[in-house]
């Protein structure tokens, strides 16, 4: 008989999406499963009602459902729970969960900005929604423990390294959690008060977005005066926000395969080694918002927001300066002083990171993505890849076609 599984995860969510994935793919490896999945965001997921299946892979939307939950006979995997359920206290901690290693997200934030020569540091928590807490019970807005333990781990690595980190006051008023429009003025504050340059972390890419959003009301340039870096790497919010923000994907897809093979353990019998099972962050994919580009010179800032808005194709140093009404001598000066590096370098770097992007996303002509970037030839562009990259631009589109 093919085993019946209900699937509590939102699907509105690109890493809950790439978990789903995960647990599908686990099915084809192995057994078929009938699956019960309920489309929406977290606050539309419960159990059927008189639900009569084998196994239950979980993230808890809200007390009520927890409660159902611990009612039901059948084996579960619990997803990254909140603390209350897994308090000895709860039926709930008797069950297997799998949660995100929240203290690695918090130090590979810390070693990204670290990496990068910053040297002040702040935490941008989450907006405290009104809905969830009411799902959770809460009598007052709380900061998710996902939250508190990525900036517990973000400030800890600065700490170990002599720095300092500044925290955002989460607004505790409903009305300000509700409304962004309402709390932009709040961030706004507090982001013009920060000393600069600043990198800021916050725990998911929305609230990135936020912020980026707020930088641009109050005209702080990012990320020459205030860089970003999220988590998640959810692709339309990152590419869409500008500039596109940095991000620290999860390994969601792994994350769901296992969930699926601990799933298929227990409803045949096999508890694993341990109750609670870890799974890690992937590399932060670096976008414009955490570029290391710190200065506050208005020349330097225009110049680089050219540079990336043009993808640094067809530009040449001489037209740059001219359109700055300076001379290329003083471009190059000021480049220099704030930056350490040549005009003609970042104009180069930039090229070359957007080719490789046409390369290896697109299946534009080698002969056209030369064509675009102002080259003379492809075959000059082809040396000019290798050169920076190390491969052709053959192995490069090759190797991104491969299945992992």
């Amino acid at each position: 008989m093919t085993p019946r599984v209900a699937i509590l995860m939102e699907t509105s969510l690109e890493v809950s999406r790439n978990m789903l994935r995960g647990i599908i793919r686990y099915i084809r490896e192995h057994e078929t499963w009938t699956l019960d999945l309920t489309p929406g965001g977290i606050a539309d997921q419960r159990l059927p009602d008189n639900w009569n299946g084998n196994g239950i892979i979980a993230r808890i939307p809200s007390v009520k459902e927890a409660t159902r939950l611990a009612a039901h006979p059948a084996p579960k995997v619990i997803l990254d729970p909140q603390t209350a359920f897994t308090d000895a206290s709860h039926p709930l901690s008797a069950c297997v969960r799998l949660a995100c290693d929240h203290d690695a997200i918090g130090r590979e934030a810390a070693e990204h900005f670290l990496s990068r020569g910053f040297r002040q540091f702040a935490y941008l928590g989450p907006v405290l929604s009104s809905t969830l807490q009411m799902q959770y019970d809460s009598t007052e807005l709380q900061e998710p423990n996902w939250s508190v333990a990525r900036r517990e781990a973000f400030a800890a690595h600065l700490a170990a390294h002599g720095f300092a980190c500044h925290v955002y006051p989460l607004p505790r008023a409903r009305r300000l959690s509700a409304n962004w429009n309402l709390e932009m003025p709040h961030v706004i504050c507090w982001l013009q008060q920060l000393p600069k340059p600043v990198a800021v972390f916050t725990p998911h890419d929305a609230r990135g977005r936020q912020i980026a959003d707020a930088c641009q009301e109050a005209g702080i340039p990012v990320p020459y005066s205030l860089a970003i870096l999220s988590v998640n790497n959810d692709t339309t919010l990152c590419e869409t926000s500008l500039p596109p923000l940095s991000s620290i994907p999860l390994d969601a897809e792994k994350a769901g395969y296992r969930a699926a093979d601990l799933l298929d353990g227990l409803m045949r019998g096999r508890m694993p080694p341990r109750r609670q099972i870890l799974y890690p962050p992937l590399p932060v994919v670096a976008r414009a918002s955490s570029a290391n580009t710190q200065t506050d010179d208005p020349l330097v800032i225009g110049l680089l927001e050219e540079i990336r808005a043009t993808r640094g194709f067809n530009l040449r140093v001489s037209e740059l300066a001219s359109r700055r009404h300076v001379t290329a001598r003083t471009l190059e000066n000021r480049c220099r002083k704030a930056l350490d590096r040549s005009v003609g370098d970042i104009v180069r770097e930039t090229c070359l990171a957007n080719v490789h992007a046409l390369v290896v996303d697109t299946d534009k002509p080698f002969a056209e993505i030369a064509r675009m970037c102002g080259q003379l030839s492809a075959a000059h562009l082809a040396a000019m890849f290798h050169r920076r990259y190390g491969h052709t631009m053959s192995a490069a589109r090759r190797s991104s076609r491969l299945l992992p």
